[in-house]
């Protein structure tokens, strides 16, 4: 079943990439922290 907070949305994480020049594994991170937020919200 689709569950809308599980929306990716790569575009921001690139925006966000190109304006703090994190590295690939701080951008990998941040979006597992995403992940994890968002499964929290959906409970």
């Amino acid at each position: 079943m689709f569950n809308k907070y599980y929306v990716f949305v790569p575009s921001e994480l690139e925006n966000e990439q190109d304006n703090k020049d994190n590295s690939p594994c701080e951008k990998e991170a941040q979006r597992q922290a995403l992940v994890k937020q968002a499964q929290e919200e959906a409970l």
